[in-house]
């Protein structure tokens, strides 16, 4: 245990802590906008400062802690976390199995949202969870400025949320389940702009990325996989209401350009 590190980790949950209020005033200002070319200069802050702060600073924290290496490799003090996992690891035969598994998982996201979302067109306008709809693109332009965003929230997050704050919390109390529910609960409340409701969704899916983290022992697939997420909420699925909703008649916006 360190106390430079319980000092530097005690700065970072505090500095996520004002970023995650700040996030909230600035959505709240977010969802007045009407104007795209107002959204999408929203889009690109939204790209480029967690492109810096946790992509950029991500890669930092590890450099500075000596641990850079664990961009590549499972940390050791991970790896006793994760025989329960060899054996699923050691079924996967070939490349060609995860690819097929991977696009029998993109196709059921896809299809069991959008029957879910037929039958609920009257109820609900997003098949969505915590407060994201202003979020969602509303035409071509705003689009192309969302696409940047998801890709990097799904790489710069993953190296931060996954691999360099639970390293640091590592150092700082010792322990690693603390190290994990310290950066679970990070990222889930790094979303306290989507309500309450989003922050347990998130704080869900982080638990998800953490154990495909430790499954696969690489951080790659987890990056994949924030990264469809983020491309499914934002723009797949909304997309794929949209056309629904105007096919039968309901209310609903068609993606214009």
């Amino acid at each position: 245990m360190s106390g430079m590190a319980a000092l530097v980790l005690v700065a970072v949950l505090a500095a996520l802590s004002w970023m995650s209020w700040r996030d909230s005033l600035d959505y709240a200002e977010f969802k007045l906008l009407t104007a795209s070319i107002d959204r999408i200069r929203f889009y690109r802050r939204w790209t480029l400062i967690p492109l810096a702060l946790f992509g950029i600073g991500g890669y930092g924290l590890l450099l500075s802690l000596g641990r850079i290496d664990a961009l590549w490799d499972l940390p050791a003090e991970f790896t006793k976390l994760i025989a329960p996992f060899e054996v699923a690891r050691q079924s996967e035969n070939s490349a060609s199995d995860s690819l097929l598994g991977m696009a029998i998982g993109i196709a059921l996201g896809l299809t069991v949202p959008a029957i879910i979302w037929r039958n609920r067109l009257k109820k609900m306008r997003q098949p969505v969870i915590g407060d994201i709809e202003a979020l969602l693109p509303r035409n071509r332009k705003e689009i192309a400025a969302s696409v940047p965003l998801a890709l990097n929230a799904g790489i710069s997050e993953e190296i931060f949320y996954r691999v360099a704050l639970p390293i640091l919390a590592l150092e700082a109390t010792g322990s690693v389940v603390a190290s994990i529910l310290i950066s679970i609960a990070a990222f889930g409340l790094a979303h306290w702009y989507q309500g309450w409701k989003g922050v347990l969704a998130t704080s869900a899916v982080g638990a998800f990325l953490f154990w495909l983290y430790l499954s696969s022992g690489s951080i790659l697939k987890p990056m994949v996989v924030h990264v469809l997420i983020d491309l499914m909420g934002l723009i797949i699925r909304p997309a794929v209401s949209h056309y629904l909703a105007n096919r039968d008649g309901a209310p609903g916006s068609s993606v214009s350009s």
